[in-house]
């Protein structure tokens, strides 16, 4: 049943966030993290709506709720999913989030297929080229740490705030809530629209605003699981600020990632790579919310965790250095891509 679920969620979601990327082609981070935000505020108002269905009707019936309920909305909002009309004076604004030293339709008018590039979608790659490329598996290792923790932090909250901080069962209860209410109102929302910003601005700090944000993002969460390593006990003011400084840079890294499916390997290509790229998120989705409880059984601390992580983050910051957009996906060459980029 889990497996279902997620083989339905999967694909809506995915349409989604490429539907709205394609509805604002000039803000395609602030697109990703309007999608993302109202996510985040549908998982509260879910979770608070099981929890109290649960407590009066019982877990069959909470179920079926949530069944009907995701049924509904999902078939409802797909029903009304609608493309825009990609013109070429639309398209060019595709562009915008791409462009740094030169013009836009500048650097495509230099490119070896002009026909192909003036609407600005790029060349359609089969999922062998994507896969295959260096820019996607550096892109997939850093996706994979930088998401990792938060999926950790969501899965173990409750054992985090019970165990390691010492709260009633009520107040953390309460605190899960709260956490996913401020990681989606100052994680997801701020992201997309100070990404975007920094896109069309001329102080990139490297390549791209998103980039310099994904960057960024990985430095603050290796500091910050670091801190959080010899931080718990008796601290638990200063840990409650490090994990709520966590799960803000997993919403803001959830954005990133989307936005960047579409930077690195072209428009047309944003909804095979994004799809690809949930793999890597899956696959964190998996390893790190099953490691902490793990580690915290055997050593009875989060102190390994927390290190393992702060590592794994430095592997996923090496990686954000080499990110760059594919040529081939642009049809350009890699001289001229360096140069715009």
């Amino acid at each position: 049943s889990f497996s279902l679920t997620g083989f339905g969620i999967g694909p809506s979601f995915l349409s989604a966030i490429i539907h709205m990327q394609f509805w604002l082609p000039k803000n395609p981070a602030l697109a990703s993290s309007v999608a993302m935000a109202f996510g985040g505020l549908g998982s509260v108002a879910m979770a608070i709506l099981i929890e109290a269905a649960i407590d009066t009707r019982g877990v069959s019936f909470s179920f079926t709720l949530l069944a009907f309920t995701l049924a509904g909305l999902q078939v409802f909002g797909g029903l009304l999913l609608k493309m825009p009309d990609l013109s070429e004076s639309h398209a060019k604004d595709l562009l915008v989030s791409h462009r740094s030293k030169l013009d836009a339709s500048a650097r495509f008018t230099k490119s070896k297929d002009t026909d192909a590039f003036r609407h600005g979608l790029g060349i359609e790659l089969r999922p062998q080229e994507i896969v295959g490329s260096w820019q996607f598996a550096l892109f997939w290792v850093s996706a994979f740490t930088a998401v990792g923790p938060g999926y950790a932090l969501f899965a173990n909250l409750t054992m985090v705030f019970k165990e390691s901080l010492g709260m009633p069962h009520r107040v953390a209860s309460t605190w899960v809530i709260l956490v996913n209410l401020i990681a989606t109102l100052l994680g997801r929302l701020p992201t997309g629209y100070v990404a975007d910003r920094w896109n069309n601005s001329q102080r990139k700090l490297f390549g791209s605003g998103s980039r310099s944000m994904f960057l960024l993002f990985h430095c603050a969460q290796m500091a910050a699981l670091a801190a959080s390593a010899y931080i718990y006990r008796g601290h638990e003011y200063l840990a409650l600020c490090l994990i709520l400084v966590l799960t803000c840079i997993f919403g803001g890294c959830n954005v990133l990632i989307a936005a960047l499916s579409r930077e690195l390997f072209a428009p047309i290509n944003s909804s095979a790579v994004y799809g690809l790229i949930l793999t890597s998120t899956a696959a964190s989705a998996l390893v790190y919310p099953n490691l902490l409880p793990a580690l915290h059984r055997i050593t009875g601390e989060d102190f390994t965790y927390n290190i393992i992580c702060s590592f794994a983050s430095a592997a996923g910051t090496l990686c954000c250095l080499m990110l760059k957009p594919l040529p081939q996906a642009y049809g350009i060459s890699t001289s001229l891509l360096d140069l715009n980029s």
